[in-house]
């Protein structure tokens, strides 16, 4: 299960990249291949949720912190489109203190999610709690590339 530490230090970063560098390595879809159930293993640790706007909501208006970041993968990929992700609670402390979001509180969160109306936003676990809400850009995102390829790790939240 990745952690704050792991964010803030841009570990899960360089995971993201050695995803992807697989992808890129390997033609076809991975479903019941060796290497493909060793990347869903170590996906499925963050539990990547999509959900609808109610229950996007309820995660922010319940949370006790909210930061407001670009998306944690566009550091790989800084021609594709800017959008933001919303962290919450142990994470919007580690990603502030980073330098990596700026603290917001729950109504300027709730804005990020009307504000990249077509961008899909998926929910990930960090430390065994919902803490990071990403507006991805599928084309660039490992958990909609994943299933591209046969992974199926994207669950519904609601």
């Amino acid at each position: 299960m990745a952690d704050v530490e792991d964010y803030t230090t841009g570990k899960v970063l360089n995971s993201i990249k050695q995803t992807f560098d697989i992808l890129e390595s390997v033609k076809g879809s991975l479903k019941d291949s060796k290497i493909g159930n060793r990347i869903l293993e170590e996906t499925r640790k963050l539990d990547p949720r999509r959900g609808g706007p109610e229950t996007i909501a309820r995660l922010i208006v319940e949370s006790e912190k909210c930061a407001i970041g670009e998306r944690v993968c566009r550091a790989l990929y800084n021609d594709s489109p800017f959008t933001e992700s919303v962290f919450l609670n142990e994470l919007a402390d580690g990603m502030v203190a980073a330098g990596k979001a700026k603290y917001a509180n729950k109504e300027e969160a709730l804005e990020i999610l009307r504000k990249y109306p077509r961008n899909p936003i998926v929910v990930s676990r960090v430390s065994g709690q919902d803490m990071e809400i990403c507006n991805t850009w599928p084309e660039r995102c490992v958990y909609w590339n994943l299933q591209k390829r046969g992974l199926k790790c994207i669950a519904n939240l609601d």
